[in-house]
């Protein structure tokens, strides 16, 4: 059953007029979910503060040595930090703490936990979790994922899957979303 859902953005506020993040953590906490993020600005504390609006827990996994730090401590919002020494010990604290992922539009460093979650699940590192887009903006990458074979047996059993990008399931709507999270087996 997912009860912790691990959230990928970017650092920044984007204007996305398309997405409402604080609404989303928000009804994510009221449905029970417990919000991860990387515990910083942008899409994190985004989804933080919703969470707290909607009366939810939220946990922070935070790392302190990026070479242009502009956060010395994590957002407001969160309510658990978990402080790492490097961004490889934050990405695999929060795939052990999550038991699905959401991603949102970000730059590299979102693609990099997308990557390290699709990677992870792909090679069997870690048990199968769902990986969630939420609109489309990751789409041209999914579709470049195509052509590569899934090496995770179990993963090819239980789904049938053959192809990377059949690792990740878009959504376009909240209700959409979690329609998904409470139907996923």
């Amino acid at each position: 059953m997912i009860k912790n859902i691990c959230v990928f953005g970017s650092y920044v506020t984007l204007k996305h007029d398309l997405i409402d993040i604080v609404q989303i953590g928000e009804t994510l906490a009221v449905n029970g979910y417990t919000i991860i993020s990387g515990g910083f600005g942008g899409s994190m504390e985004q989804v933080s503060k919703g969470a707290k609006q909607g009366g939810g827990k939220t946990i922070g996994v935070t790392y302190y040595e990026f070479p242009d730090l502009i956060y010395h401590k994590a957002n407001e919002f969160v309510d658990e930090e978990i402080i790492t020494n490097s961004i490889f010990e934050r990405i695999e604290k929060m795939m052990d703490l999550a038991d699905a992922f959401l991603v949102f539009p970000g730059g590299t460093g979102t693609l990099f936990e997308l990557a390290s979650v699709i990677e992870s699940v792909n090679k069997g590192l870690i048990e199968i979790k769902p990986i969630i887009c939420f609109k489309n903006y990751w789409k041209l990458i999914s579709e470049s994922l195509k052509a590569i074979k899934i090496t995770n047996k179990e993963f090819i059993n239980r789904n049938g899957t053959k192809s990377v990008n059949e690792l990740i399931y878009f959504v376009q709507s909240i209700n959409e979303l979690l329609k998904f999270l409470q139907n996923y087996k």
